[in-house]
């Protein structure tokens, strides 16, 4: 029964009272309900996500990080190839993108400025973002082995769209097997080279990143799945309390995305 019901149903039962008595009465319960504490209505003090990182920033400078990490990963991968008399079949790759379709994961700063350039380019709609939601829930709830789908970023060209942008593991993740065999389901070897430099330099990154911002620290790196990062950035980027919302949300997207990839 609603309120609007009692109240109708306890108008019949009862005697009418004078308007001064129920003022009373209800002034009397208002004192022995317990104080609560409302959110603050309006926007709370301080700068929006954008505005932070553009007055530290953050944006150019883990761009230029995230580049120089590929840059110099590339490097070490083509001199390891050269000494061991390999072709990296990824520098001039015309075959399906097979490694687009897997599970891909990404630091916060990585997120962050691949949302930069979605907003810039007005890419930033509700249709993306959707996409981005379903394509987070299928990869944090898939395992690595049966995970299948393209990234929302691959273009109809087969072309990554966000490549200047791209995370450090999607362009420091080099094969000298044959480029075919990465998207070939019955391909049975892959050979793959991965450097230190790939694993350790990003999280060092991410670390100063969350510092910059004053993030609170976690046990594990701000790192998830590649579409759930970046969402959360775009669902940030305009609100003042982006500390609160980024806490709150990426600590259980961190561990969705280690399970995934357990």
């Amino acid at each position: 029964m609603d309120a609007e019901a009692r109240s109708r149903l306890g108008a019949r039962r009862v005697p009418p009272v004078r308007r001064d008595s129920v003022a009373r009465v209800a002034r009397t319960r208002a004192k022995r309900r317990p104080a609560i504490e409302a959110e603050p209505l309006g926007p709370e003090p301080g700068p929006t996500f954008a505005e932070e990182l553009e007055r530290q920033g953050l944006v150019e400078a883990t761009v230029q990080r995230t580049r120089a990490v590929i840059a110099h990963s590339n490097a070490a991968a083509v001199e390891h190839a050269r000494v061991n008399l390999k072709v990296i079949s990824c520098l001039d790759c015309r075959a399906p993108k097979g490694c687009c379709w897997l599970v891909t994961g990404a630091y916060l700063h990585e997120g962050v400025a691949i949302a930069a350039r979605l907003i810039d380019e007005g890419r930033d709609t509700p249709e993306l973002r959707q996409a981005l939601g379903t394509a987070a829930h299928e990869m944090e709830t898939s395992d690595t082995m049966s995970y299948r789908r393209p990234c929302v970023f691959l273009g109809p060209d087969d072309r990554c769209t966000v490549y200047e942008d791209r995370p450090s593991v999607c362009g420091a993740h080099l094969v000298t097997s044959p480029a075919m065999a990465c998207s070939d389901s019955t391909a049975t070897t892959v050979s793959a080279l991965v450097g230190t430099l790939h694993t350790e330099t990003p999280r060092q990154v991410a670390e100063q990143f969350r510092a910059s911002l004053s993030l609170p620290p976690l046990d594990i790196p701000y790192r998830g799945a590649l579409p759930r990062m970046v969402l959360l950035c775009l669902e940030a980027w305009h609100r003042r309390d982006h500390l609160r919302s980024l806490a709150g949300r990426v600590r259980p997207a961190v561990h969705r995305y280690r399970w995934a990839i357990r």
